[in-house]
């Protein structure tokens, strides 16, 4: 079982990063540590971040060797949900994710287990598989490695406003999924005083953008 689990670990953690990224101290105030495994082997380490009082947010994939409890996994992009105790966390603000804008992304390098940050810009959107029906992600220049896989994406007004969830080699970008195409499956999933806290919390600027303006991001993108 312990074998079978390794090995899906570094089916789902495979590929190499991207940009650059660095030690950041900060970064453990941002997002939470997962860890599987061994890290230097396996790079079974993820990150997740809190979104209300009783829940966090973290990458589909990740949430799936996570030996926590999930409470959903988005139809279409790779986020998910999961149970944890962030009583006495500070829970981020969350907003739309802008096209130019400065971002900053956290989480903890696998193969180090240490902190981790990286800066950038977000260069554009596009379509995880086939445009219009599978997920719009967002791409930036922000450096990405094993372990970041779930942690938040920061704008420049301090808030989250995307999910980490892949690294595009060729391209030497970072993937992010981008809050406002999640943020209507979060609010039918959540109720009552946790619904309450993601709703405050929310302050989702409008922008607006049309299909045909979006550069295609096609389906060899590797998930980590």
């Amino acid at each position: 079982m312990k074998k079978l689990m390794l090995i899906s670990a570094l089916a789902l953690c495979g590929c190499s990063g991207v940009g650059h990224y660095n030690v950041d101290k900060t970064a453990s105030a941002k997002a939470d540590f997962h860890f599987i495994g061994i890290p230097v082997l396996a790079g079974a380490v993820g990150s997740s971040f809190p979104l209300t009082e009783h829940y966090s947010l973290t990458a589909g994939h990740v949430a799936k060797i996570m030996m926590v409890k999930v409470k959903a996994y988005n139809p279409l992009c790779d986020v998910a949900i999961i149970y944890h105790n962030n009583k006495g966390a500070v829970l981020p603000k969350v907003e739309s994710a802008i096209k130019g804008e400065h971002v900053n992304l956290y989480g903890y390098n696998a193969y180090t287990a240490l902190p981790t940050s990286s800066s950038g810009t977000l260069k554009e959107f596009g379509w995880w598989d086939k445009p219009n029906t599978s997920c719009l992600v967002g791409l930036t220049d922000a450096g990405g490695i094993q372990g970041m896989s779930g942690g938040p994406v920061y704008g420049v007004d301090g808030a989250v406003i995307g999910v980490f969830t892949a690294t595009h080699p060729k391209r030497d970008q970072s993937i992010f999924v981008p809050y406002q195409n999640i943020a209507g499956w979060i609010n039918q999933e959540l109720q009552g005083e946790d619904l309450a806290q993601i709703r405050q919390a929310e302050n989702l600027r409008l922008v607006k953008r049309t299909a045909a303006s979006l550069p295609l991001a096609r389906a060899d993108l590797p998930v980590r």
